[in-house]
């Protein structure tokens, strides 16, 4: 077949061969696809039967090149005679030492073997950047040997193949390592938060896009309340992944120091703006508080939350003005409603949603028929949502997603006490507050919890002159004091000196407690602090 045929291959033709097999190998970022593009661009030109053996550090970045391994993984053979039969692939071969796949690979140059039938062998080691990346084996029956011609032709298809391989495994590295730092941006654990259950699914878009800045969160909060965050950072690659995490760190922060939805809004659009390039993002920051069942949340630019009400009702709850972080100058306003007993949250990025095939408002009326028929346990729920969306497959951008289930608290684990300015009221405060710990079976925490609550108590009543209600909340693991009072300034922690006639009450407090706090409310604030329950 090969004997006339190959020696009648003019120049011209061979550099049409060799742009042929160049297109056929640029048009690729997976590995299979390019070892396929350049078996295929040589046969029957070239050869009768062709394979191509990768090394298995292709596949694996994190192992270190073996260069003198002569063990690979068969990823494409294309033969002329049989091409409808399926391929021997993803198969594990090796080259007897002494050979001419060996050779070729330990020198780095084609080598060529002729056996008894006649037939003819040509392996090209696939090199590039110093890298030995596999070997291509071209095979011929019928004794056309191959020609210097065919070997030069042979060698520079090789080497804009491996070329191309090793533009792909450098971008499976970067991608590897955009990924792997995404992921270790993202909360590994769900904390425990009395009357919340939460689960959430991230996933990262088709390889040839690259990772997104997708990222979610659930904040434990004082007094029971929990705060649910959701964002996506525009861009691609390791910046963006970056820039997520930066924007992570700071909600974290602002959720510690209390901060109302629209103000953390706010706070992490001036660090957006304030970084050497301005990164926009979207962002979901919503509170929900278990003692008044109150939802607040506020948006930046972001798709609108879900909610499901225990009768399989669901909507999509109303997007408080807010444009992207990053953009400024424009105002974040929250949005606040009750919500009922085993109610479900759902916040997601528009990788849910939204792809080529399909707009947003399509693609937000399939996620809330899916999220309204699924009242299951909220984990199996997340494979649900993604499976009809049609996520669970292949997927252009990344998705995040986190759904929950909140509950108020039992009216049974919250007890209030109101005071009305009158200083002798302490002492009623301290034994009501004994009395509600022993009804609830953690009575040793009586002697701290009366010191603090007498603290708390004494404090508001020196800076506030409007009422004043004490709160005791028993949750799962801890027991909280908090007391609500109409005067602004937050106290803070200092340090006192010998002749300092106040301050010492907070640290007081700050010793005793196992954390405190101070945050803002409409008409004043809240002090707190919590006492770890005795375990059983």
């Amino acid at each position: 077949m090969h004997g006339a045929e190959v020696r009648s291959l003019t120049a011209q033709g061979r550099l049409g061969l060799l742009v042929e097999a160049s297109a056929h190998l640029a048009d690729s970022l997976d590995l299979r696809d390019v070892a396929r593009g350049l078996a295929g661009s040589v046969v029957p030109e070239l050869a009768d039967r062709v394979e191509v053996d990768l090394v298995e550090a292709l596949f694996r970045p994190d192992l270190a090149p073996d260069t003198g391994s002569a063990v690979m993984c068969r990823v494409a053979q294309v033969a002329a005679a049989d091409p409808d039969r399926p391929p021997r692939e993803d198969e594990w071969v090796a080259y007897p030492p002494g050979g001419a796949a060996a050779e070729a690979l330990a020198g780095g140059r084609a080598t060529a073997s002729a056996s008894d039938d006649e037939a003819c062998e040509l392996f090209v080691p696939l090199r590039a950047r110093g890298r030995v990346l596999g070997v291509m084996g071209m095979h011929r029956a019928g004794g056309a040997a191959f020609g210097p011609d065919d070997v030069a032709l042979a060698e520079e298809i090789a080497s804009r193949a491996a070329l191309a391989l090793d533009n792909v495994r450098l971008y499976d590295e970067a991608r590897a390592t955009a990924v792997a730092l995404q992921r270790s941006l993202l909360p590994t654990a769900q904390p425990r938060i009395t009357g919340v259950d939460s689960a959430q699914r991230y996933l990262p878009g088709s390889r040839d896009i690259g990772v997104g800045g997708d990222w979610f969160d659930v904040i434990p909060l004082s007094c029971g309340r929990v705060a649910f965050v959701i964002g996506d950072v525009m861009g691609r690659g390791l910046r963006a992944a970056a820039a997520m995490g930066q924007l992570r760190t700071a909600v974290r922060m602002l959720a510690v120091l209390d901060h109302l939805p629209e103000d953390a809004l706010r706070h992490l659009d001036d660090l957006a703006q304030g970084t050497d390039q301005v990164q926009l993002a979207t962002c979901v920051y919503a509170v929900y508080d278990p003692v008044d069942r109150l939802l607040s949340y506020a948006t930046a630019g972001h798709p609108p939350p879900l909610l499901r009400e225990p009768d399989g009702t669901t909507r999509l709850l109303p997007q408080p003005s807010g444009a992207p972080l990053g953009v400024g100058g424009v105002a974040f306003e929250s949005t606040t409603l009750r919500v009922a007993d085993g109610s479900r949250l759902l916040l997601y990025t528009d990788g849910l949603v939204e792809s080529r095939d399909v707009d947003l408002d399509g693609g937000l009326a399939v996620l809330a028929e899916s999220f309204s028929a699924g009242s299951g346990p909220l984990d199996p729920l997340c494979d649900l949502l993604l499976a009809a969306t049609g996520r669970d497959r292949d997927h252009g951008d990344d998705v995040a997603l986190l759904v929950a289930e909140i509950s108020g608290l039992d009216e049974r684990r919250i007890a209030t006490w109101r005071l009305h300015g009158d200083s002798e009221e302490v002492a009623g405060a301290r034994a009501w507050s004994g009395e509600r710990l022993a009804e609830w079976g953690v009575g040793s925490l009586d002697e701290s919890a009366q010191l603090l609550v007498s603290e708390l108590v004494t404090n508001a009543l020196r800076h506030a002159s409007g009422p004043i209600a004490l709160t005791l909340l028993l949750l799962d693991e801890i027991v909280t004091i908090a007391v609500r009072d109409t005067a602004s300034p937050l106290p803070r922690l200092r340090r006192v000196s010998y002749g300092d006639e106040g301050g010492r009450g907070l640290q007081l407090v700050a010793t005793l407690s196992e954390r405190w706090g101070a945050r803002p409310t409409a008409d004043g604030k809240v002090v707190w602090c919590d006492l770890t329950r005795p375990r059983p």
